[in-house]
């Protein structure tokens, strides 16, 4: 009768996982208990096979929950990883427009980090996907950056040698 209540109660358990666990545990100890009277064994496996199906039926519907919500995140990352990877680095030529799509890069990164797992079998493939385009951005914009500035610096000291010109023309 004990082992018919704590299954029961298990059914009742916010753990899903651990419910399940605990059932298996209890399957054990129903074979190694020895028999009942004749007139009980049919009434107790039948209340012990309900409560049992009743933890396995949320036990399942818990991963088939999870198989879903994993599947829309999956969904999720392939759109973020879209949506980076579609960023035109050719046009961006100021420092406003890289500005701006590297806010949004952030931002998706953000939502990326609050979005769950996806499947185990692509969830390491599409975060190494989503790696690279970012990866590919911000190379990009860092190159962007240095090759501006490396032009400042030859503008101004192309500017320095005109002022010493000058300079030196006016002092003559």
């Amino acid at each position: 009768r004990r082992l018919v209540e704590e299954a029961k109660s298990l059914g009742e358990s916010k753990d899903v996982i651990d419910a399940f666990r605990r059932l298996q545990s209890l399957h054990e100890q129903w074979r190694e208990t020895g028999p009942v009277a004749k007139e009980f064994r049919e009434s107790l496996w039948e209340e012990f096979r309900a409560a049992s199906s009743t933890v396995n039926r949320r036990h399942m519907e818990f991963f088939e929950r999870r198989k879903a919500e994993e599947k829309l995140n999956e969904e999720k990352k392939t759109a973020f990883c879209e949506e980076v990877e579609a960023i035109d680095i050719e046009a961006l030529k100021s420092f406003r427009e890289w500005d701006e799509k590297s806010a949004r890069v952030q931002e998706i990164q953000k939502e990326w980090k609050g979005t769950g797992p996806a499947p185990r079998k692509v969830n390491n493939t599409i975060y190494q996907r989503f790696r690279a385009a970012c990866d590919r951005f911000f190379n990009a914009k860092s190159a962007f950056f240095k090759s501006v500035t490396a032009r400042n610096d030859e503008n101004m000291a192309r500017k320095t040698a005109l002022c010493e010109q000058a300079e030196a023309i006016a002092a003559s």
